[in-house]
């Protein structure tokens, strides 16, 4: 490191503070709910090569790595043409991005009369057109079902709105005025990350601050290859499958301080929307890998030492006319668990077992009270993976959520026609283990006025979160509607545009995350205590665990003598 170690502190926490104001900026000037309260959001900052320097501390980690894209495409196309007052808009999972609700804003920096950084902002917007209210859709066979498609392209060009794109994207898409909304905040954001880039070159000089952004990212490199020597060299496979039945197969191979994730043998892309692209699965690899390597700061160097083979075609890398609205719940998701899965084989003290699954729902219709058109997004949280150290977290948003927050009941109910009836854990949804995994979530609403279109995104009904070293998969997911004669149905997560009439009950039920390790080694104490709590049931209590509790008193003691007997009953049974 050449530049003194103050000098290098200030910089780099400077430029994760441009972030954070870009964040807050969105946060505080945006329309939907699911910015300003769910905070679905990821900002970042660039190099004058497009390469990564930082990202927020508030932000959607599922964002992480994927805006790189972005810089990329706009680089790569519109490299030379590049002026001050420019701004790019995306939502092109194709091209750099997740999937179409996703929508990022990029804006290149100059200084001194060149091209001296950029940054970017991306926001789910509840709706980007399509057949359904909130333009996800599991029967999608192709993505022009899922809402409209805008490759990079500028929004403004130095300084003018291109008012003829503008009005396009905003006659495709349900109550624009509230996604101008959100559009014209994350160019605020923008603006303002432009303004703090440009006043720390003025601070310190261009010179300086270049030699800082390089050692950034070549410390990071450095720590990275340091964290990956500390796994045990090898190749290590693990296979995972969606709940059609589709396999996302990955083959890691740790070098001495390198890793190639080769995805080779991964099931060809879906004629549903389950499939993902590649900056999505490439997202998913490096969320993993933070969640294992948390210390080391996040931006480009990171990503040097990672060789990623997303062969074309597959569900890992799919290629247009592919829907991907379900990428999310599916792929991700069993990308985050094929890396998991090969490094328990590998450091398995240090892995976790696989978290609950995603659940989003859009919740659409016309509000009778006013007459006008609404979209509601809606995720549910669930239980994380046991380590071999520690339970599982329950009531978390997903692992690529962090960042995000739980948007609280009463923004729905004052913004939409409905109300929630239960939110609460849900009761022997963790996987069993010497550690247990968390409890997933469960929830009730009901539609107080008219009637909504429900579509779901979510998975892991046939293929529950699973457990490692012993321990048990976590219970599976469902979605279920109580009909006004109390008639239920199961809609399941792939339900596209159900009817929900007024007085009827939808319910979420999301699951835990696995266990780890032999349930019967479990403590016999904590096995009480959940219990007590109402998270466990003393059937179960029994049944998996070998723990014997009944009432005395008013409260649930254990019978430590019936446990034992039991216990060495079931082992004596095993094979």
């Amino acid at each position: 490191m050449n530049t003194d170690p103050i000098t290098f502190a200030l910089i780099e926490s400077a430029l994760k503070g441009i972030v954070d104001e870009m964040n807050v900026t969105l946060f505080r000037s945006a329309y939907s709910p699911v910015i300003t309260e769910g905070r679905d959001i990821g900002g970042a900052v660039f190099n004058r090569r497009g390469e990564l320097l930082a990202q927020g501390s508030s932000d959607l980690a599922v964002f992480v790595g994927m805006l790189e894209y972005f810089t990329r495409a706009v680089t790569t196309e519109f490299g030379d043409t590049l002026q001050p007052g420019d701004v790019f808009i995306n939502n092109d999972p194709f091209a750099a991005g997740t999937h179409f609700n996703d929508v990022g804003v990029l804006k290149p920096v100059f200084f001194g009369g060149e091209l001296a950084g950029f940054v970017a902002i991306v926001g789910h917007w509840p709706d980007v057109g399509g057949a359904e209210p909130g333009s996800f859709a599991s029967d999608a066979r192709d993505y022009h079902k899922e809402g409209l498609r805008i490759p990079p392209a500028r929004l403004y060009r130095g300084n003018e709105l291109n008012k003829g794109l503008y009005d396009v994207i905003f006659a495709n898409v349900r109550i624009p005025e509230e996604r101008e909304g959100d559009v014209r905040a994350q160019v605020g954001a923008v603006n303002v990350g432009e303004r703090r880039l440009k006043e720390l070159f003025d601070r310190y000089g261009t010179g300086i601050v270049f030699e800082v952004m390089d050692e950034m990212i070549a410390h990071s490199e450095k720590l990275m290859r340091a964290a990956i020597r500390t796994v045990p060299a090898g190749s290590y496979e693990w296979t995972d499958t969606i709940d059609n039945g589709h396999r996302v197969h990955l083959r890691l191979t740790v070098a001495e301080e390198s890793l190639s994730l080769d995805f080779h043998g991964s099931d060809p892309q879906s004629d549903t929307s389950a499939n993902s692209t590649a900056s999505a699965t490439a997202s998913a690899v490096y969320v993993t890998l933070k969640s294992l390597f948390p210390e080391i700061p996040m931006n480009h160097g990171c990503f040097i030492p990672i060789e990623l083979i997303m062969p074309e075609g597959t569900v890992v890398n799919a290629r247009p006319p592919a829907a991907i609205s379900m990428m999310a719940a599916t792929v991700y998701e069993r990308v985050i668990g094929v890396v998991l899965g090969a490094l328990s084989q590998a450091i398995p003290d240090r892995i976790a077992a696989c978290p609950y699954g995603l659940i989003n729902l859009t919740i659409g219709g016309t509000d009778p009270r006013n007459g006008r058109e609404y979209v509601a997004y809606l995720f549910s949280e669930g239980g994380f993976g046991a380590s071999s150290w520690e339970d599982g977290s329950s009531g978390l948003v997903s692992l690529y959520g962090g960042g995000a927050r739980i948007t609280p009941v009463e923004v729905f109910e004052r913004r939409y026609p409905m109300r929630f009836l239960e939110w609460t854990f849900r009761q022997d949804s963790e996987g069993a283990g010497r550690f247990r995994g968390g409890f997933g979530a469960r929830k009730t609403f009901t539609i107080t006025r008219g009637s909504a279109r429900v579509t779901a995104l979510g998975d892991r009904e046939s293929h529950p979160p699973f457990g490692v070293q012993g321990g048990e998969s976590a219970a599976p997911q469902g979605l279920h509607l109580v009909r006004s004669n109390g008639d239920e149905e199961n809609l399941t997560l792939k339900a596209v545009g159900r009817v929900v009439g007024e007085g009827e009950r939808v319910i979420i039920l999301g699951s835990g995350g696995g266990g780890y390790g032999d349930p019967l080694d479990r403590d016999p104490e904590l096995v009480l205590a959940d219990v007590r709590d109402e998270l466990l049931s003393v059937d179960r209590a029994r049944k998996v665990y070998g723990v014997v509790v009944a009432l005395e008193g008013g409260q649930y003691a254990l019978d430590r003598g019936a446990t034992e007997r039991l216990r060495a009953e079931r082992r004596e049974d095993r094979p």
